[in-house]
């Protein structure tokens, strides 16, 4: 039709949909597609659906990247949802602050409503909850399945009595008639990062690419935080995240006292996009839900079907929260896809917790020594 918007298809998990819609209205595209739990969104792209774009959690977009079925080098997060309790709106918001207060909430409530506790990612681990707080069996007869969140809020919006339900937060705010009330307690709490990819299946590759870029990019900030995206964010570099990258690589080395080698290993910091990106690597960055950058990892090609793991480093009060092993677990996902055979990296004795990061994960010692001055151990995946 004349005049039309141009589509774009979608395979994404349901707690996407508001978020994807908000951003592709701005970019004047239409969305089509399926939005709904992760593990039937999984199997209908596994399945051989045409997509353009698919959005799943941060686990799978890396398995699908190192398949090459997600185009390598496109993921990105659009950031942590945690499982939250909702009401309907007109109703008192109960203490579900602990795990005492919420299993009594859940007991003086006529109908519990929550997604597929089989396919959906909040689903499967509320039911895991409910037996937790030992009363399943108590609430059978009043328990309500949905295929998704978002429908099944919205049942819960038409309903009579006192019902409560559990779902994704973003689902939850997405949903007119309800109210998000709290995340899960923590002991009980679960949130999940929700990461796009370009489909290896795109009708146009650089679209897709460009649509990702844009749903995870500066620009639409506001947006995922409205709909409900939080916490720390992996997503390809950009060229105004260079400067925070240079320093957050000085401020580690000066931490642990290691010395910086400009006119060596560190020669890529000079224009850090074309020597990762640029080259058929990638460089990516570690972004906090406001906007700074504080943390990288690069993958670096070489010669015989080797790449090199680099400049992977996290601010010090960005440790201890998995960020370096969501960082290396990118790194690889996109050594695989794009066919490397072997990953290597060197690195220094001091850091220790990165060594048990990469022993972890199958790092092995390599008998030579290191070529870069600061460091003094070297190691090595084989990849296929």
């Amino acid at each position: 039709m004349d005049g039309a918007a141009p589509a774009m298809r979608f395979v994404s998990a349901g707690a996407a949909q508001a978020l994807v819609r908000a951003v592709a209205a701005d970019a004047g595209v239409a969305v089509e597609g399926g939005f709904g739990a992760v593990g039937a969104m999984l199997e209908r792209f596994r399945a051989g659906d045409g997509c353009d774009v698919v959005i799943l959690t941060h686990a799978q977009i890396a398995e699908l990247t190192a398949r090459a079925e997600a185009l390598p080098g496109s993921a990105a997060d659009l950031g942590c949802v945690p499982t939250s309790v909702a009401v309907r709106a007109g109703d008192p918001a109960p203490d579900v602050a602990t795990g005492e207060g919420l299993r009594a909430a859940l007991l003086a409530a006529d109908a519990v409503y929550f997604p597929d506790p089989s396919r959906a990612t909040a689903g499967i681990h509320f039911a895991k909850v409910l037996d937790r707080l030992g009363i399943r069996a108590a609430l059978d007869a009043r328990i309500r399945t949905f295929p998704n969140g978002a429908t099944a809020m919205a049942a819960m919006a038409q309903a009579r009595g006192k019902p409560i339900g559990c779902t994704q937060s973003t689902e939850i705010l997405a949903t007119p008639g309800v109210k998000l009330v709290a995340p899960l307690p923590k002991g009980l709490d679960l949130e999940t990062v929700y990461t796009a990819a370009a489909s290896a299946r795109a009708g146009d590759i650089e679209a897709s690419r460009r649509f990702v870029a844009r749903l995870t990019g500066p620009a639409a900030r506001a947006e995922r935080t409205g709909a409900g995206f939080g916490g720390e964010a992996i997503r390809p570099a950009i060229a105004a995240d260079v400067d925070a990258i240079r320093r957050i690589v000085r401020s580690v080395l000066d931490e642990y006292r290691l010395a910086p080698d400009p006119d060596g290993i560190d020669r890529d910091l000079a224009d850090p996009l074309a020597s990762y990106a640029g080259r058929g690597g990638a460089l990516d960055v570690v972004v906090e839900a406001h906007g700074n950058v504080i943390g990288c990892c690069g993958i670096y090609p070489l010669e015989h079907g080797a790449c090199e793991l680099r400049k992977m480093y996290l601010v010090k009060e960005a440790r201890g929260r998995g960020l370096g092993k969501r960082l290396l677990d990118r790194a690889l996902a996109f050594a695989r896809g794009r066919g490397f055979e072997r990953v290597e990296l060197e690195t220094a004795s001091v850091l220790e917790r990165a060594m048990a990061l990469y022993a972890a994960a199958g790092f092995e010692p390599l008998a030579r020594e290191a070529a870069a001055c600061r460091c003094d151990r070297a190691f090595a995946l084989t990849l296929r």
